[in-house]
């Protein structure tokens, strides 16, 4: 495996512990904002834990206009590879042992099982988080098919889109596999994919990190700028909450990054191994709550930890054996 401290998109075939660093901050946040509920957790946690991995996507983002039509679908297979097979296996699985528990309570209704298979903003509970993975896909392939089109215009289709998903977004959101979401996801990967190349002028990346750190949670302190809840099809206050958005999540790449780059490989290594199971957590820890059946004004500090640690050891396990590709979207550990 190569060097495992590559802080910069310039070394893409190596894993990054400081953006490992950061996947795995944000899907914490992302079961906090789950687990607990209130003004606090809203403006803290849903303005930048789900825009960080759009925005990571665009960071990470590598352009292959040659031959676009086919690099589309070399995205598409990827994408399917890393995210969809995942999805479609926890779904199976999570369906049935759901379709047992419901059955056995005498509670089975048919939209306990139309719903999951639509996705979308409509499914809460034990599938309230599975809109995030068809969204991450969509606007992955969008994305790579949007590099056929000059960057001009290829920045106003995004911005109308942006635009459209403010004015409509309560309505997009209803759309099955998460499509109407996706749109939304694109602004925040050009955001990434424009401070790839803003990245190597940056000298001193945490002092820069924390400005824009300090820049971005200030709208939100000032009560000024709204939070996201990308699912529903909010994006907060135009153009502040965006910016906000991507201000926080690049200011704590950064900062990451710039800690990252004095710490030895073995912090790299175990940042890169929980990052593998990031999105088996995101797809189950709801699940965890769901059986667990306490109400929000009820859930202790030890429902977070159940939440987040039994789902990301299971991952841990999972990565040891050939169910790896399946049910993680990543190859067997060595």
């Amino acid at each position: 495996m190569a060097t495992l401290h590559a802080t910069t998109p310039t070394a893409t075939v190596a894993r990054s512990g400081a953006i490992d660093a950061l996947r795995v901050f944000a899907v914490v946040g992302i079961v906090t904002g789950h687990v607990w509920t209130g003004p606090l957790i809203d403006a803290g946690l849903y303005t930048w834990h789900v825009p960080a991995f759009f925005l990571l996507s665009g960071y990470l983002w590598k352009s292959r206009k040659p031959d676009a039509r086919r690099a589309v679908a070399a995205e598409a297979k990827k994408r399917f590879r890393t995210i969809l097979t995942p999805y479609f296996a926890w779904l199976v699985v999570t369906l049935l042992v759901h379709v047992a528990i419901h059955n056995h309570r005498g509670t089975l209704t048919p939209e306990a099982v139309t719903l999951p298979l639509i996705g979308g903003s409509l499914n809460a509970g034990p599938f309230g988080a599975y809109w995030f993975m068809p969204a991450l896909f969509i606007s992955a392939v969008m994305f790579r098919a949007l590099e056929r089109v000059p960057l001009v215009l290829r920045v106003a289709i995004i911005g109308g889109i942006t635009v459209v998903t403010h004015l409509f977004g309560d309505v997009l959101a209803l759309l099955p596999m998460s499509l109407g979401v996706a749109g939304s996801a694109l602004i925040f990967m050009l955001a990434g994919q424009g401070l790839q190349h803003f990245r190597a002028r940056v000298q001193g990346p945490i002092r820069f990190g924390a400005a824009c750190l300090l820049v971005g949670t200030a709208p939100i302190l000032a009560g000024m700028s709204a939070p996201l809840d990308m699912k529903y099809g909010e994006l907060g206050t135009p153009v502040l909450s965006v910016v906000a958005a991507v201000l926080i999540s690049f200011g704590l790449l950064l900062i990451l990054e710039g800690v990252f780059s004095r710490l030895p490989g073995w912090v790299h290594a175990i940042s890169t191994r929980l990052a593998v199971g990031c999105l088996m957590v995101v797809l189950t820890h709801t699940y965890v709550l769901w059986l667990l059946a306490i109400p929000d004004t009820g859930r202790s500090f030890w429902v977070l930890i159940a939440a987040v640690v039994l789902p990301w050891a299971v991952a841990m396990i999972l990565n040891r054996t050939t169910l790896s590709q399946v049910f993680l979207g990543t190859p067997r550990a060595a």
